[in-house]
């Protein structure tokens, strides 16, 4: 009888030791593979996991470049003059004390898509108090004693916890210091009660279920994703709420006013870069709200010398150049912790690492003990 020969335990040891290894080695390998496919996971299907990168930080805001126009006031014509019919239709920004421009929230005004300019054209169809003019050319340009332009910029507050950028105000006057229109009457208070302004919001499409836009203001607000209307906010009223959602399909639904969300007949597709773009206009000499909320969108910003007059952050955006759109991957707003991001993968690698060696070492016993038979 042939005495069986037994595994020394160094050996088997030393195959564990060595299987050990070998896995930290693909362990590693791993790791350094997966953090960023984590982070690409967690930017897409993890909203409350969003943390700032790109110098994007709470007490930093972030810069949006404007373009204002100051717009005249039309002069009071008298309702029962019919000799002047055409001039009163075509009155447009209004004072109180004129009591001819209506107080209503007006959809309609404007078409689906915005013009090769990328701005809104007014909707065909019979003109009422509200609409003023049968264009927007003095809206979003210089029409000579009609309207001037003027560059700016809005200031957005980052909020880490809820991942949104917002700018509030509740007395929203930005061309106060405009000398355009100082002298119109409705302006005496000191504030410039008639302008138009609008700005855009690149980024890139996360398609996760948890992106918003929320817009509150008075008088008309139009708000196109791409090149096409969303938000329908026209007209002369108190201040509206209006809000988009994006849904995991890529279809976008809006609300105005918390009524039911509805879909707006607008798509975008998941991993591409669009654009929010946002028209506004102040039309009467009562009060003036603008508020914005972007939640949880992945913006795209880059570092500019713009921002705050001093450096900083800015949108990636050009108002001289209406048709620009940040082009995919130009910058990344928003990504999920590094530290969190490596300890998931460490957890995983570990476990991984773990069940390799005990399988190895488990796989060398079996081997000799039927070597040995």
């Amino acid at each position: 009888m042939k005495k069986k020969k037994r595994v020394n335990g160094k050996v088997l040891g030393g195959i564990a030791v060595g299987a050990f290894s070998l896995a930290l080695v693909f362990s590693i390998v791993g790791l350094s593979n997966t953090v960023e496919e984590i982070d690409e996971v967690s930017i897409a299907e993890t909203p409350s996991a969003i943390l700032a990168s790109a110098g994007v930080a709470e007490g930093r805001p972030v810069s949006v470049p404007v373009l204002f126009y100051d717009q005249k006031e039309d002069e009071c014509v008298n309702l029962y003059d019919l000799s002047k019919k055409d001039l009163l239709e075509q009155r447009q920004f209004e004072w109180t004390e004129c009591y001819y421009l209506s107080s209503a929230y007006e959809q309609g005004m404007v078409d689906f898509e915005l013009n090769d300019q990328s701005l809104p054209v007014v909707s065909s169809g019979e003109l009422t108090p509200n609409r003023g003019l049968s264009d927007t050319t003095r809206w979003f340009s210089v029409v000579d004693g009609k309207s001037a332009s003027y560059t700016g910029d809005i200031q957005l507050d980052y909020d880490a916890d809820t991942a949104e950028f917002s700018f509030y105000k509740e007395e929203f006057y930005p061309l106060d210091k405009a000398e355009f229109s100082k002298g119109d009457k409705v302006n005496r208070d000191g504030h410039n009660h008639l302008f138009t302004m609008n700005f855009a919001v690149p980024f890139t499409v996360l398609s996760n279920g948890g992106e918003a836009f929320e817009v509150i203001a008075d008088d008309d607000t139009f708000v196109f994703v791409g090149d096409k209307l969303v938000l329908d906010m026209g007209g002369i009223h108190d201040p509206m709420t209006g809000v988009f959602e994006i849904h995991e399909n890529g279809e976008v639904y809006v609300s105005v006013n918390g009524e039911t969300m509805a879909y707006s007949g607008v798509n975008v597709t998941k991993g591409e870069s669009s654009i929010v773009r946002i028209f506004h206009a102040d039309r009467d000499s009562r009060n003036s709200t603008f508020n914005v909320r972007f939640i949880a969108m992945n913006l795209a910003v880059v570092n500019s010398e713009l921002a705050n007059k001093e450096g900083g952050l800015q949108v990636a955006y050009d108002p001289s150049d209406p048709m620009y759109v940040a082009p995919l991957g130009e910058s990344k707003v928003f990504k999920p912790s590094g530290a969190k991001g490596l300890i998931v993968v460490a957890t995983i690698e570990g476990a991984a690492l773990i069940a390799f060696s005990i399988f190895a070492v488990f796989s060398v016993k079996v081997f000799f003990k039927r070597k040995n038979r």
